[in-house]
């Protein structure tokens, strides 16, 4: 196949490219400046191909909270933008949206069928897309992911790489425990994981709203501790006390399940610990 990619510098784009290629398919990118362009250029960009991933967005919930006309251009808009270009040409999208969306009803992992009650500017957006999309074609793929991680160190979102920056400093300073958020929940999920997951998905011609989470559920406590022991390093991660002073309001639990993808037969992704121990591996060889 012949597939659009938006995003495709962040850190699931650059799985996505990766797979993709692997797999066979060319990638071919979208920029950002084509996503701001006029109507006639983007639906030229998406025109000839099989399908489009639309993955780029504005990922900074902080800031969504703080300039939410900008978070719903980035995150509405554009995705907007894209759909329409897509049903113009009679292309197949797939959206990449965030488990986030679910909000904050409940304590265990959420499946397609909960409602969803978006908490924050960004998840709102993310949401209202989410309708745009499948409002366009019933044929478009709606991927509710989360706590991805992945990609080159040098990426700044690179959540492993970051904890494992911190915790280099936390042991050169003596100490031996580092604070994390015992109490948000959520899906660590690899970016490669994912996006084999979308491919196999897009195979299949599936359409509707899908999560795509590796199995099982960690607070961000025991991710990080998890972090720690895939790298063997003599730190221990304790719950961070006081008042984490976020703006957004987001929700402690962003864990969610692929009852979907479990319905249709699918085989399970992989958990997430062991996705994490393989990619720890590989940032330590390049360190």
């Amino acid at each position: 196949m012949r597939i659009a990619l938006t995003g495709a510098s962040g850190i699931l784009g650059e799985a996505l490219v990766a797979r993709a290629v692997a797999a066979g398919h060319q990638i071919v990118p979208i920029t950002r400046e084509q996503l701001l362009g006029d109507r006639t250029s983007l639906r030229a960009a998406v025109a000839g191909l099989d399908a489009v991933i639309h993955a780029a967005a504005n990922t900074n919930v902080e800031t969504c909270e703080l300039d939410p006309a900008t978070c719903y251009r980035d995150n509405l808009l554009l995705s907007e933008k894209v759909a329409e270009a897509c049903q113009l040409e009679a292309r197949k999208l797939v959206f990449i949206s965030s488990t986030g969306v679910y909000g904050a009803r409940q304590e265990h992992p959420y499946a397609e069928y909960d409602a969803a009650d978006p908490p924050t500017h960004h998840h709102r957006a993310k949401y209202l897309a989410e309708q745009s999309v499948l409002s366009f074609s019933r044929r478009n793929l709606v991927l509710r992911t989360g706590w991805l991680f992945g990609g080159s160190p040098q990426k700044p979102k690179n959540f492993v790489a970051r904890r494992l920056e911190e915790a280099s400093a936390t042991l050169r300073a003596g100490r031996t425990e580092m604070p994390a958020n015992p109490l948000q929940r959520g899906n660590p999920s690899c970016t490669q994981d994912v996006a084999d997951r979308l491919l196999v998905a897009l195979d299949r011609d599936e359409s509707g709203v899908f999560n795509a989470v590796n199995a099982g559920n960690a607070s961000r406590l025991e991710y990080v501790q998890a972090i720690f022991e895939a790298a063997n390093l003599a730190l221990k991660a304790v719950p961070a006390t006081g008042d984490f002073k976020r703006v957004a309001r987001v929700s402690q639990n962003e864990s969610a399940w692929n009852w979907r993808f479990d319905a249709l037969g699918y085989a399970p992704m992989p958990h997430w610990k062991t996705s994490l121990n393989r990619y720890v591996v590989t940032l330590l060889s390049l360190s």
